[in-house]
């Protein structure tokens, strides 16, 4: 299922060009977050990431919903990303509110009890895996069974608990693309840095070692290595984030057949269908 997943993700390149508009989306998000925080203000580039985040899902429910059905009908696309939207924002939303506080609550809780703030920082991110673990498919869920936020989360956790064994390995796998697409990251970022990278290149490691930490991030945070490295982000997310939205569907997707049932009120494969403002109708 994990393997044949990550299969079906990779044709999706060529089978299902569409995926690439969440990569090209991500890429331009990333894109005007920087020019905008370098030519306006951080308050312009503040506001783009989070427009960013609440668009975002719009893109995915569009994917999600062509994905999971195969339907290369025109304007397949455009109906499932209407009606999915708000049933993918809100559980990421959740998602991303609970992971904020966990993350503050056990820090400041740690710092009180005079643990380093580095180690309370990596504690804490140790606490959330768990939260995303389970709530890793409550946006799908939600789509595909129009579920409410909260019915989407239990949904979520409960189809991870049943298939622990096939999960984790898939989580392992996108695990392993991460540290794939970081190296190539890097690879990317000394191809597009060359020219400011190439001082840093240029220095001994003796006179590496005698820069002081304030030197060093004088050295670092040139404009032209931080252009850089904006632009190297944007082109590993328009290869990377196709794949992942792609693999998290098809993965989906199977986890539908070889798990059946959920806390569901009606699925899209129940009698009905949806209209053009993307509604969905049920047959009587």
């Amino acid at each position: 299922m994990v393997f044949a997943s990550l299969v079906e993700a990779l044709r999706a390149y060529v089978k299902m060009p569409l995926v690439w508009v969440n990569g090209a989306v991500a890429a331009l998000a990333i894109l005007a977050v920087y020019y905008l925080t370098y030519f306006v203000n951080e308050t312009a580039g503040l506001a783009a990431m989070v427009i960013f985040f609440i668009f975002f899902p719009y893109f995915l429910a569009g994917t999600y919903g062509v994905l999971i059905d195969n339907n290369k009908k025109k304007g397949a696309f455009k109906i499932y990303a209407r009606y999915g939207f708000r049933r993918c924002l809100f559980p990421n939303i959740l998602l991303v509110l609970l992971t904020w506080f966990l993350m503050n609550l056990v820090t400041m809780l740690l710092l009180t009890f005079g643990v380093s703030a580095e180690l309370a920082l990596y504690i804490s991110l140790f606490v959330v895996i768990p939260l995303v673990f389970f709530c890793y498919f409550a946006d799908i869920t939600a789509i595909r069974h129009n579920l409410t936020m909260g019915q989407a989360v239990k949904d979520s956790a409960r189809r991870v608990a049943l298939g622990s064994f096939s999960i984790t390995v898939f989580y392992l796998m996108n695990i392993a693309v991460i540290f794939f697409a970081s190296f190539v990251l890097s690879m990317v970022m000394s191809f597009v840095g060359f020219e400011a990278l190439l001082p840093l290149a240029e220095m001994t490691e003796e006179a590496l070692l005698a820069l002081t930490p304030e030197e060093l991030v004088t050295l670092v945070m040139t404009p032209e290595i931080i252009q850089a490295s904006f632009v190297s982000l944007a082109i590993t997310a328009f290869i990377f984030v196709p794949f992942f939205v792609s693999y998290k569907t098809y993965f989906f997707k199977r986890m539908l057949s070889v798990y059946n049932g959920s806390a569901v009120q009606h699925t899209a494969e129940e009698d009905g269908e949806y209209d053009e403002k993307g509604r969905w109708f049920k047959y009587k």
